[in-house]
């Protein structure tokens, strides 16, 4: 599959996916639009932040009452966009509420392909994934979450990943001896639609967008989603047990008789706040994907979709301050899997990140994106502006946990994220006894 064919796979998928009836009322096709204003307008400028192996070995101790959230900004942002852009004016949640809250490492790096199930898998695990680009394999090496389930023994009801598309389905299964299934996490997808469903919601926008009517276009979106509903199905073959299976046909009858949003980064969020709520998980991942929808062409949807992602990021933060079993003990890392490329006289700019086989068109604003750390003796204000791989994710996560990632991952810089108390081991999450203590009194 070349290049080409690979976009036009994508968007197409894209086009069929639930989200693309939520991403606007505007017809559902491919075209160029031109921005407008200038990226450097006046603004109101924010206050500056402040500087700041394999072989079977013996069963680590996780450390009780801590949890961990990854969150994947994924479908491949750039921090021209997001940190870089003076006024924040599309991730507002994450700059006014969230970064001063943790510690911003401004400088992550991508140096491997530049494709969102090759990045995201390579944050699961710390090493650089899917050399071949068959993301039909599973891993080559053990995914934190597989970790997490085989050290601690936990079932699988304890790891769970919400991810964007089935090309992300096996980032928590691995083929290495005493991995793999039997300690995989759930894995949860959105529902998809038909093709001819897809086309004919496409028919219906195109028909209402040159009658030229608001009210016709807002009518043709609300009834693409009454398409997208009655036309969905769900691949559920990542979940492991009937407990995970009860649960997510659960939850896909309530949105399937639902009438707000198809956005497939919605459907994830509500799912897993909803996971939080029932099993209360150690580990949760949530990989978004609809910022991808800039192989559509369109900056206006580009940068909509960042603010949705910000929004969406900010509901699970909030989560885990509104529940007793996540509240002061969860480490939430939230980072994209990528980023896009720059914008030059002869080159596709935001529309594209790199030709995935050459690395052709990988340039800085496809490898060096950024990470925000929230959680218990995370520093607060804190920055981080050294060069580190994205790959040091799954160190860092694991120790956290009190766990190591396997033989050769990039290294932890849990360190760097630290406060001096934390880092010292005089700082830690209150334990179960005290919050139910709390809570009786």
């Amino acid at each position: 599959m070349n290049r080409r064919q690979f976009l036009r796979y994508t968007i197409g998928t894209a086009t069929a996916s639930l989200g693309a009836a939520a991403w606007t009322v505007a017809p559902v096709a491919v075209f160029l639009e031109t921005r407008s204003g200038d990226d450097a307008a006046e603004c109101t400028r924010l206050p500056p932040m402040r500087p700041i192996d394999f072989a079977p070995r013996p069963r680590e101790t996780m450390k009780q009452d801590r949890k961990l959230i990854v969150v994947v900004f994924g479908g491949g942002t750039r921090s021209s966009e997001t940190i870089d852009d003076p006024c924040h004016r599309h991730i507002p949640r994450l700059w006014n509420e969230m970064v001063p809250r943790g510690t911003l490492l401004s400088h992550m790096r991508i140096e491997h392909r530049v494709v969102h199930p090759n990045c995201t898998a390579s944050i699961m695990t710390g090493h650089w994934e899917w050399d071949d680009n068959d993301w039909s394999k599973p891993l080559a090496h053990p995914s934190l979450l597989e970790i997490v389930r085989k050290e601690t023994g936990q079932p699988d009801t304890s790891a769970w990943a919400f991810v964007y598309a089935s090309i992300l389905a096996r980032i928590s299964e691995s083929s290495v001896p005493g991995y793999g299934p039997p300690v995989a996490a759930n894995v949860v997808e959105p529902p998809t639609i038909s093709r001819s469903a897809a086309e004919r919601m496409s028919q219906l926008l195109h028909e209402a967008a040159r009658r030229g009517s608001v009210d016709g276009e807002l009518a043709a979106a609300r009834e693409c989603a009454r398409l997208a509903r009655l036309n969905s199905r769900l691949n559920m073959s990542g979940l492991r047990s009937e407990p995970a299976r009860a649960f997510v046909e659960s939850e896909y009858r309530v949105w399937k008789g639902g009438d707000g949003t198809t956005s497939h980064d919605a459907f994830l969020t509500d799912r897993a706040v909803a996971c939080m709520k029932r099993f209360g998980p150690d580990v949760l991942v949530v990989a978004f994907g609809e910022i991808d929808c800039a192989h559509y062409g369109s900056w206006s949807r580009y940068v909509e979709a960042i603010q949705r992602t910000d929004e969406l990021t900010w509901r699970l933060w909030q989560a885990t301050q509104e529940m007793e079993s996540y509240r002061g003990r969860t480490l939430m890392l939230i980072l994209p899997d990528h980023g896009r490329e720059l914008e030059s006289a002869d080159g596709p700019g935001f529309i594209h990140h790199s030709d995935f086989y050459t690395d052709r068109g990988a340039d800085e604003g496809c490898r060096r994106v950024w990470m925000l750390a929230l959680g218990p003796g995370v520093r607060v204000g804190g920055r981080v502006d050294r060069p580190i791989p994205t790959t040091a994710v799954a160190a860092t996560a694991l120790e956290y946990l009190g766990l190591k990632a396997s033989e050769g991952a990039a290294a932890s810089v849990l360190t760097e994220l630290q406060s001096r108390s934390a880092a010292n081991g005089q700082e830690r999450p209150p334990g179960r006894r005290v919050a139910m203590a709390e809570k009786a009194g």
